[in-house]
């Protein structure tokens, strides 16, 4: 009984061992050396002031344009030492992520947030994978969403012990000098807590010659007294976040993880979904797109209207009248898409030249409705006047047209319409945000109010387009006879003068508060 209880354990014993074995094999090496260890430290150090000077900065003023430079500066010299060159794909989010991060030492743009800042971390990741062309196919393609979610999650979390494995490289690579470091970094951080007790007792002892030579010193202990639990709890808070860094930027340079999706079992997983007949795809769009050719043609007053300046009978308000317009552009574009996207990828291809007709005139009755509701949007603002709540569908109508164009000119030139609608997407986001668009918003409804064209002059929209309005705002207070509107406009420029004056000095500031501060200063 006890051989065969032996047996038994021996037989467990072994089992567990090729378990461990293939988890071993399954596990990506690292292998790691100095130039990983340097970078882990200053991705600690990037994980620090993202914490200080993006997060707890609400994502607003020069410490995002700083933390974005150091940022692409570290991770771009890292690449390039690791052996990279960096193609044209990588050089492009480059550029798009320092002249986005710039605009956030310009403009607050409050009426482009959340998207710049979504838009500004997502190219922060993503010109990673491209510097290293660690994307699924080496390249943006129409596996874009695998690639997200590789880049955003995948990688970084997979990787996310190796920044401390880098620097336990550097600890057991240099024990002696790591030990002599350690010995003087220690009696310097005790030294200035001994010296931050006495120095207060000296300076009370003193008679007048030594605050002379200590004074600025002792100013900046008590600064730094004072910010002390804050730079503690943002130490603290860099870790993950340097962790996350460092697992997505050598997670990619060493390739280790980045091959989760893998080409071949995406391809058969698409190949698997066509399950549909092409007759049944066929009959399923051609009917989609007679009812919306049916629809259009009962509706000419109602959705053609708009071009000619008016609003069709049964209409009395202008803003629902446009606005319902909007929503069903939202919601007839998103079915429009999905029905696309579904059909091409569920058909059992047979006969290619109906799926390509049909996909022209669902794009086609798709732009038509676009083109529809922009010229309602634009009676819209006419009637009055402009906001950023209306400014930013109109954009969105203009890159749902170049989707829905690219759709058509897909069906005779071969290209990843992915692609093309990310690189619009991303100039667009990028164009904008240094075109300060809060600021044209504000002084669009300015002149049209002094000029007589505009019946009211909506102060809640200089709300909000924050600092970005003060211009229009003096501008029609200079000029307007109504003591009612010039009251709303005092009120509205003390508060941005007072917020200007909070962020004096502080990560979250930039040039349109400097410049308010330096139009109100006595």
């Amino acid at each position: 009984m006890n051989d065969s209880f032996s047996s038994y354990n021996k037989a467990l014993l072994i089992n567990g061992e090729s378990k461990a074995t293939e988890a071993a094999k399954l596990r990506e090496p690292f292998e790691t050396d100095k130039k990983d260890s340097f970078f882990a430290i200053i991705a600690y150090v990037l994980g620090f002031f993202f914490v200080r000077w993006v997060v707890f900065s609400s994502w607003q003023g020069w410490g995002v344009t700083i933390f974005s430079i150091g940022y692409c500066f570290a991770v771009t010299m890292y690449i390039i030492k690791k052996g990279f060159k960096i193609p044209r794909t990588g050089l492009f989010w480059l550029v798009m992520v320092l002249l986005t991060s710039i605009s956030y030492s310009m403009y607050a743009n409050n009426g482009l947030e959340p998207w710049r800042s979504l838009f500004l971390f997502c190219s922060a990741v993503y010109f990673v994978v491209c510097a290293t062309e660690q994307q699924i196919l080496g390249k943006t393609s129409n596996l874009l969403i695998i690639d997200s979610i590789n880049a955003l999650f995948v990688i970084p979390f997979k990787n996310f012990s190796c920044q401390y494995k880098s620097i336990s490289f550097t600890k057991n690579a240099k024990k002696g000098s790591g030990k002599q470091f350690s010995s003087i970094a220690l009696g310097l951080l005790l030294a200035i807590i001994i010296a931050g007790m006495v120095f207060p007792l000296l300076m009370r002892a003193d008679s007048g010659g030594f605050s002379k030579i200590a004074h600025g010193t002792y100013e900046f202990y008590l600064l730094l007294q004072n910010q002390f639990m804050d730079i503690i709890f943002n130490m603290i808070i860099a870790i993950p976040m340097s962790a996350y860094i460092f697992g997505l930027v050598a997670g990619c340079v060493h390739k280790r993880y980045c091959r989760t999706f893998k080409e071949e079992n995406l391809q058969q997983t698409a190949d698997s979904m066509r399950i549909l007949t092409s007759i049944t795809i066929y009959t399923t769009l051609g009917a989609i797109c007679g009812l919306y050719i049916v629809f259009v043609g009962t509706q000419i007053p109602y959705f053609f209207s708009a071009f000619a300046g008016r609003i069709p009978e049964g209409w009395q308000v202008y803003s629902e009248y446009a606005r319902s317009g909007f929503f069903e552009l939202c919601q007839i574009a998103t079915i429009n898409l999905s029905l696309l996207i579904l059909a091409n990828h569920i058909c059992k291809k047979t006969e290619k030249g109906y799926l390509k007709i049909l996909n022209c005139v669902l794009s086609l009755l798709t732009l038509l409705l676009i083109a529809t509701a922009f010229s309602k949007m634009a009676l819209y603002i006419s009637v009055y006047g402009l906001s950023i709540r209306r400014f930013l569908p109109c954009l969105f109508m203009i890159f749902l047209t170049v989707v829905f164009s690219a759709i058509i000119a897909l069906q005779k030139w071969q290209f990843s319409i992915m692609r093309l609608s990310l690189i619009t997407a991303a100039l667009m986001i990028c164009g904008f945000s240094l075109l300060n668009p809060d600021g044209f918003v504000a002084n669009y409804n300015a002149n049209r109010y002094l000029a007589g064209t505009l019946k009211d002059f909506d102060v809640t929209i200089l709300y909000q387009s924050g600092p970005a309005g003060v211009e229009s705002a003096l501008k029609v207070y200079a000029e307007t006879e109504d003591q009612a509107l010039k009251a709303e406009l005092e009120n509205y420029i003390e508060e941005q003068r007072l917020i200007s004056l909070s962020t004096s000095g502080k990560p979250s500031d930039n040039i349109q508060n400097m410049l308010i501060r330096k139009k109100f200063q006595l």
